[in-house]
């Protein structure tokens, strides 16, 4: 083991230079260093002085040896470069110098061959693409506010629910005083605000949404509607028609039906259907096709269904309590309309 004089690291035999440091280890041919002043080169006769000798007192030089004639020194021929192979690029995990090739220990700084500093060139790594983070622009759509204005039997303002773009549902979990209110479903409905009203979205298909209707509004198949305190629903009754093979379906004579109007009871129940036959079908207390005449809410004369060729149309006859019918999931109820949702009357207002 050869031990470096710089550093103190141990190096082996073979090693010209420190593994630690760099250094050139001892032991290897030494360069050509000039003698010190007083200092005789290794290897160097020294011949000593000769003494003059005098003759009768005079100093007689002593013989000149004779000239020795030197030969002309030919120039060295340069050598014929050899083609020397290209060591084999080294293992970076072997700690391989860059320079010459060979293998290192691991741990050594230094290739013990050709002195060269070991570790591999740098690796770039690749550009990473960064995503800039995106800055939420504000809407340029500023948002749409309504409002469900609470009214009590007596016509007096009962409280306000502010809605603000939606949907924003509503039912018996809203609170007080809407959880006492068996009619409404947890989740009964939901309200959406848009540029001409509130659109009401069905979220339970037991009780449904009715608006107020102002005038004739179109009935169509499977609509339902409230008269005072009853539930009414329509059904159109087209004429019959064959089947594929010819076939016709038995039935009583038909004088002219072309709709049917029936009466709900507790729990959602056909209890009574009327059908329509001629120009219009009236309901009131106590006059009309269908009367109620135990219900109180009900006018005399409360409301019409008529059909002509552009449909079939449901309108109020200045009633004092108002016809209801039932909002079809999806609708938008223009501001100003009464929605009766469970036993609970609201002014949908714009703000």
């Amino acid at each position: 083991m050869i031990i470096c004089p710089n550093c103190g690291k141990e190096n082996q035999d073979h090693y010209k230079f420190c593994l630690g440091c760099g250094a050139r280890l001892p032991g290897g041919a030494p360069a050509s260093v000039p003698p010190r002043a007083g200092q005789t080169p290794a290897g160097t006769q020294i011949t000593p002085p000769v003494a003059p000798q005098t003759s009768g007192g005079t100093v007689i030089d002593p013989p000149k040896p004779p000239p020795v004639s030197k030969a002309p020194v030919a120039a060295p021929t340069p050598a014929a470069p050899s083609a020397v192979p290209t060591p084999p690029a080294a293992d970076a995990s072997q700690n391989g110098c860059n320079a010459c090739g060979m293998s290192n220990p691991p741990g050594f700084l230094f290739c013990g061959r050709c002195g060269n500093r070991l570790g591999a060139a740098p690796v770039t790594p690749p550009p990473v693409a960064v995503t800039p983070p995106v800055t939420a622009r504000p809407s340029s759509r500023p948002k749409l506010r309504a409002a469900l204005h609470l009214l009590r039997e007596d016509g007096s303002d009962g409280g306000t629910i502010d809605l603000e773009d939606g949907p924003i549902p509503f039912g018996r979990d809203s609170g007080s005083p809407f959880d006492q209110d068996f009619y409404l479903n947890p989740k009964h409905c939901a309200f959406t605000v848009e540029s001409e009203g509130v659109r009401v979205d069905d979220l339970s298909p037991v009780n449904g949404v009715y608006r107020k209707i102002e005038g004739r509004i179109e009935l169509q198949h499977g609509d339902t509607f409230r008269v005072g305190q009853e539930l009414l629903y329509y059904e159109d009754l087209p004429e019959a028609e064959a089947l594929a093979d010819g076939t016709e379906r038995m039935g009583s004579p038909n004088p002219g039906y072309w709709g049917r109007i029936s009466v709900i009871v507790d729990g959602g129940r056909a209890c009574e259907a009327v059908p329509i036959v001629g120009n219009e079908f009236i309901v009131g207390r106590e006059r009309g096709d269908l009367t109620f005449p135990t219900d109180g809410y009900v006018s005399s004369m409360h409301c019409r269904i008529g059909g002509d060729d552009d449909g079939v149309f449901l309108e109020d006859r200045g009633s004092s309590n108002g016809t209801y019918l039932r909002v079809r999931s999806g609708q938008c109820v223009p501001f100003g309309s009464l929605l009766l949702i469970g036993q609970q009357l609201f002014h949908v207002r714009e703000s």
